[in-house]
């Protein structure tokens, strides 16, 4: 089975006792090292979060590199590995990887930001969580010398992945910051998991509008030129997108292509070879059926497959084969 397939294929929720595959080996520690004012970000995970903060790396330095390494991005307030309940992270996608020939070598993770969801509505996308997992995969791609990776990502993991791949200037309030140009072509399957590229309706509801997770570095959903912009409004099958595009600035932004002098146009460009968008029809965090003013928010433009589950929640997709 190719590494392409493989990716495909991994997201299951496979049972059995929960195994450390963390932190960093040492090798690729040494690596980062040599240039830490560039990973600081990365080396700051690994001191941060302990044995379940972050995994990846050659046992030895003369471990070979067999497989198409793959970058794993975890959602709001989750963690690389597992840290909790809550934040049960990638854990069983790397066992199920292992069980089919990868090594340590070939599987990367990090964590960032907090791991309690109760402080979920104070996260936003942050300069230093773009360019931190932009200089994240750089480092894997030279560390491996790898031609070409692939990125699975879940919730606002797919959010930081997409723009951190298509590179650009993203504008937030405070702070702007240059990721450098696309690396798409160096991206060779991106699964997209349970994302809000259109933003979440429930940002809608009195008393959530003005949290940092549902601002204009967010997930706001706009209006769509609605005038009864409410949350069942925004969730309706009917509900349209007829006026101009509101939806927060920072995913109009990641939505948007770059190329390399940093000019922004509608989205026709892929972030890989090869694009899947997975989502729950029955996730009550994106909404009933997935829809944003009629929009399937977790659909990535330029998919090669989509799937929605049934029955499962937000937190449970990225543990499931479709």
């Amino acid at each position: 089975m190719t590494g392409k397939l493989l990716v495909l294929s991994a997201l299951v929720a496979a049972a059995g006792a929960t195994t450390s595959h963390g932190p960093f080996t040492e090798d690729f520690v040494k690596f980062l090292e040599k240039n830490p004012e560039r990973n600081e970000y990365t080396l700051s995970a690994y001191k941060e979060y302990g044995t379940s903060g972050t995994f990846g790396g050659r046992a030895t330095k003369d471990s070979k590199i067999a497989q198409q390494p793959v970058v794993f991005v975890h959602g709001n307030s989750d963690s690389a590995l597992h840290h909790s309940a809550m934040a049960s992270g990638w854990t069983k996608s790397v066992e199920h990887f292992k069980a089919h020939q990868y090594s340590g070598a070939e599987l990367y993770g990090l964590t960032y930001g907090g791991r309690d969801i109760n402080h979920s509505l104070q996260s936003s996308i942050t300069c230093r969580n773009l360019l931190g997992l932009r200089r994240f995969i750089e480092a894997v791609l030279e560390y491996t010398q790898a031609e070409k990776i692939d990125i699975i990502a879940h919730s606002m993991g797919v959010t930081l992945a997409r723009k951190a791949i298509k590179g650009g200037t993203m504008h937030l309030a405070g702070e702007s910051c240059n990721l450098g140009g696309p690396i798409s072509d160096k991206v060779d399957a991106l699964v997209a998991i349970s994302g809000a590229n259109y933003g979440m309706c429930m940002c809608l509801m009195a008393g959530l509008s003005e949290t940092p997770a549902c601002g204009q570095a967010g997930y706001a959903p706009g209006a769509c030129g609605n005038k009864n912009a409410t949350m069942t409004a925004c969730l309706e099958a009917e509900a349209t997108c007829d006026g101009e595009a509101d939806h927060a600035s920072v995913l109009r932004a990641v939505n948007a292509v770059v190329d390399e002098d940093d000019n922004e146009d509608d989205d026709d460009e892929k972030e890989a070879a090869f694009v899947a968008s997975i989502w729950s029809n029955d996730d009550l965090i994106l909404g009933k059926d997935n829809l944003v003013w009629g929009r399937k928010t977790s659909h990535v433009a330029g998919s090669d497959l989509t799937h929605g589950y049934a029955g499962l929640d937000h937190f449970q997709v990225n543990n499931h084969l479709f």
